[in-house]
């Protein structure tokens, strides 16, 4: 059992200094005798079996499961994402020392209590490669081109007249947040023959795309993608007044937060004509979204193709690695 200070509160582990350099190395005081426990709250088929020896010889006791128990002592590493990690909830793990979330998102961590208590919390970043880009220009055909309605019509016999879709070529596509899969975007939707335009926090070049101003874009693009992360900022980024912006027929496609588009403004967009459709690969509930026109809804699944899942346990277990090693790679805390 690990030892707890007066307060109920562990100990901050210390750091020492590499011996070769200058970086910090931390010592997050893992079991010296035997291989540290960790407890997977994740689907197995997230881990590829040609991984699963590596991470065995990384850790012992690995559990698959739905919850966390009442408490659960001796569990030192906790994979997980998506899931309440607040303090009450961290309490369950006396023992635990460093949490990996399997995406990129902590913000369910209660990263005071974790900082506090000497647990470490690394992120999964840089994993989804053109899976996310490649799923965004899809749920963006499938609106377009009404390929859910066609369905659906054809298989049940109803009238398949009407949904008009646009060529792709020649159209102006407009990515918010150019980061690596905004990136990707601009590249696929380029490879269809389309003007790429971009808006971003920061300056930043963009082969054969055009950075621009977030009314200039919203004005001008026959498609919006939402790429960047929720910040105060960001929430409801799209509303009322942005989405007056639009042009008509011009698509929503949305691969990050849910809280970066206003479901009411939405709603009221698609139904008087103020844009054409909208994809979406949501995260929390598809509640706001079920009884809207012309939108196509994927449930958080951008990034789940074999080269996703791979590189994604790939990256986390070696954190795991790094940690043990006392250098945890991107480290939140």
């Amino acid at each position: 059992m690990a030892a707890h200070d007066a307060g109920g509160h562990r100990p901050v582990p210390p750091t020492r200094r590499d011996p070769h350099g200058t970086e910090p190395v931390l010592t997050l005081a893992f079991s010296a005798t035997r291989a540290p426990s960790a407890l997977l709250l994740i689907d197995p088929e997230e881990v590829p079996e040609d991984l699963r020896p590596r991470l065995e010889s990384l850790v012992r006791a690995v559990r698959h499961t739905d919850g966390l128990p009442d408490r659960a002592d001796g569990v030192e590493i906790l994979v997980t994402a998506n899931r309440d990690l607040s303090g009450p909830v961290l309490e369950k793990l006396p023992d635990l020392r460093l949490i990996v979330t399997t995406g990129t998102a902590y913000d369910y961590v209660d990263l005071a209590h974790c900082e506090a208590n000497g647990i470490a919390v690394c992120n999964t970043p840089g994993y989804t490669g053109s899976s996310v880009a490649e799923h965004a220009i899809a749920l963006y055909l499938a609106a377009n081109r009404h390929i859910v309605a066609l369905d659906r019509e054809l298989r049940t016999g109803a009238d398949t007249g009407g949904h008009l879709a646009l060529e792709l070529e020649g159209r102006t596509a407009g990515v918010i947040g150019a980061g690596d899969i905004g990136a990707r975007i601009l590249a696929i939707a380029r490879g269809f023959g389309m003007r790429a335009r971009f808006t971003n926090r920061s300056p930043r070049t963009v082969r054969g795309a055009e950075q621009v101003g977030l009314e200039e874009l919203l004005r001008t693009s026959d498609v919006v993608f939402l790429c960047l992360p929720l910040t105060q900022e960001s929430h409801h980024l799209l509303n009322r007044d942005t989405f007056a912006l639009m042009k008509p027929h011009a698509f929503v496609v949305n691969i990050s937060s849910d809280e970066l588009i206003d479901p009411d403004a939405l709603a009221e967009a698609l139904r008087d004509g103020t844009v054409a459709g909208a994809g979406l690969d949501v995260i929390g509930s598809a509640a706001p979204y079920t009884g809207l026109p012309n939108t196509v809804l994927t449930p958080a699944r951008g990034w789940y193709t074999a080269e996703g899942v791979h590189r994604r346990a790939a990256t986390w277990i070696d954190t795991i690695a790094s940690a043990l090693a006392g250098r945890p790679a991107h480290r939140i805390v």
